[in-house]
C-alpha cells in the first residue's frame, strides 16, 4: 500500500532519500507555497503533508485546515525548535532516514484511523463534565443573562463550573459580572491549547476565579472588541473545551447567534470563519439550550434559526427555553399560548422552561455586576432558572470543593 506525500519546500536530498528507499511513502507533489499544499490536501491528493523547511512552518490556522482534512502533518525540525510542539504535528529530525519517516508516519496514520482512548489524569474519575451551550436566534433574546445565572446556580449547587464567553460578535459576560477585563481569557485558551503540555489544569489557569453567592466559578471572558474574532479559532476552542470538561462538572458556553457559513463561498482561499465557533462547539455539546424571546418576533425567528441549525449541525441536542414571558407580549395565559404555538409550528425540540419577564431585577443585576442570586435571591426569574438546572445534589462529580480563595477581580 502506498502513502501519498506532499512535500512543502524544495529539498531535493529529502525527496531522493524517500524515493531511494522504495517503501510505502510516495512523493506525489512538491509545493513551494502553503496555500497550494492545503488545496491539494483538501482535494484528497495526499495522506501526508511533509514540511521540509522550518521557514515554511504553517500557522495554527493552517494546521487546523490540514488536520480537518484528516491529513497527517509532519515537519522536519531541530529538537530545540519549539514551533512544532502542537499535538497535531509529527516531528522528525532534518536528517531522519526514510525508514524512520515511514515508521513514524505509518504509526500516525494508524492512530488517526484507530484513535487511542485518552488517559485519565490524576485525580479524575474518568467521567467528563457536561458541556451546555446557550444559543439563540438574532435579536437579543437574553442568552448571556440566562447562561450567566445558570452557571452561577450550578456553582452554588456544589458543582465545579466554568463559564466561557464565546460570543465573537458581542461578548458581555465580563460586563454582566462587573469585570474590567481586557485580556480576553477565551483568546488565552486558544493560545494555550497549542502549546506544549496543554492539559485541563493549564486551561483552568487561563480563567478568572469569580465569587458568586457562596461559591466560586471559573470564567473565561470574551473578546472586548469584535474585531479580534480571528483570535478565537474554532478548532482550538473546541480542544480547550474538551480539556476543561475533564476538570469541571459543567462547562457553560455563551455562543453568538450567527451560524451562517457564507465565507465558504470563497473557493480560492481558506479564510478564517467567524461563525465557525458556535457550530464547532454545538457539535460536541451535551446540551444546546436555545433561548427564545417569547413574543411574536422572537418565536418565528427561532423557528427559522432552528431550520438552519439542523442543516449545519444535524441532530444537535437542542432544548427550548422561552425567555421574557409575559401577558403583555403574548396575551393571557402566556405559557399555555406559547406551548400551543410551539406544538403547532415549532420543530420537534422539547421545551424545558418559561422564564418570566422581570426587567427591573435584570437591570439591577447588570448595574451591580452581579448574578440574580446576589441581587434578588427570591425572585421568580431566579427560581425558574434554578429549576432548569436539573441538579439533584450538592456534591461535585469529582468529590472536591470549588470554594477557591480568589474573588471577583
Amino acid at each position: 500500500m502506498s502513502i501519498p506525500v506532499v512535500v512543502l519546500g524544495g529539498d531535493e536530498l529529502l525527496i531522493r532519500r524517500i524515493e531511494g528507499h522504495r517503501g510505502e511513502l510516495v512523493v506525489t507533489r512538491v509545493c513551494e507555497e502553503m496555500s497550494e499544499a492545503v488545496a491539494l490536501c483538501a482535494a484528497g491528493g495526499a495522506s501526508v503533508l511533509l514540511v521540509a523547511q522550518t521557514s515554511l512552518m504553517p500557522s495554527p490556522e493552517q494546521i487546523d485546515l490540514v488536520v480537518a482534512q484528516r491529513v497527517i502533518l509532519a515537519v522536519l525540525v531541530e529538537d530545540d525548535d519549539e514551533r512544532a510542539l502542537a499535538e497535531d504535528i509529527v516531528r522528525f529530525s532534518p536528517d531522519a532516514a526514510a525508514e524512520v519517516l515511514e515508521a513514524g508516519i505509518t504509526d500516525a496514520l494508524e492512530k488517526l484511523d484507530f484513535p487511542d482512548v485518552p488517559d485519565v489524569g490524576a485525580g479524575q474519575t474518568g467521567e467528563n463534565g457536561r458541556v451546555v451551550c446557550f444559543w439563540g436566534a438574532p435579536g437579543a433574546p437574553g442568552r448571556s443573562t440566562v447562561s450567566l445565572n445558570y452557571a452561577a446556580e450550578a456553582a452554588n449547587a456544589g458543582e465545579s463550573v466554568v463559564l466561557i464567553d464565546a460570543d465573537t460578535y458581542a461578548a458581555s459576560i465580563a460586563s454582566l459580572l462587573g469585570l474590567m477585563e481586557e485580556s480576553a481569557a477565551v483568546v488565552q485558551l486558544c493560545r494555550a491549547v497549542d502549546g506544549v503540555g496543554a492539559d485541563a489544569l493549564r486551561m483552568e489557569a487561563q480563567c478568572l476565579n469569580v465569587r458568586v453567592g457562596d461559591a466560586n466559578m471559573s470564567v473565561a471572558t470574551g473578546i472586548p472588541r469584535a474585531s479580534r474574532w480571528p483570535e478565537v479559532r474554532p478548532s482550538a476552542l473546541r480542544k480547550a473545551v474538551t480539556l476543561l470538561r475533564q476538570r469541571f462538572d459543567r462547562v457553560v458556553v455563551d455562543l453568538s447567534s450567527c451560524i451562517e457559513t457564507d465565507e465558504q463561498l470563497s473557493f480560492d482561499t481558506h479564510a478564517p470563519q467567524r461563525n465557525g465557533v458556535p457550530l464547532e462547539l454545538m457539535r460536541i455539546a451535551d446540551e444546546v439550550v436555545m433561548v427564545v424571546a417569547a413574543d411574536s418576533i422572537g418565536v418565528p425567528r427561532a423557528i427559522r434559526a432552528l431550520d438552519e441549525l439542523d442543516e449545519q449541525v444535524p441532530g444537535a441536542p437542542v432544548k427550548i427555553l422561552f425567555n421574557k414571558v409575559s401577558a403583555a407580549g403574548v396575551g393571557a395565559s402566556p405559557q399555555r399560548r406559547l406551548a400551543e404555538a410551539w406544538q403547532r409550528f415549532g420543530p420537534m425540540h422539547p421545551v424545558i422552561g418559561y422564564l418570566p419577564n422581570d426587567a427591573t431585577v435584570c437591570d439591577a443585576a447588570v448595574l451591580a455586576g452581579s448574578p440574580l442570586l446576589e441581587i434578588s435571591p427570591r425572585c421568580s426569574l431566579r427560581r425558574e432558572i434554578r429549576a432548569i438546572l436539573g441538579h439533584s445534589g450538592g456534591k461535585s462529580r469529582h468529590g472536591r470543593g470549588r470554594l477557591l480563595l480568589g474573588a471577583r477581580k
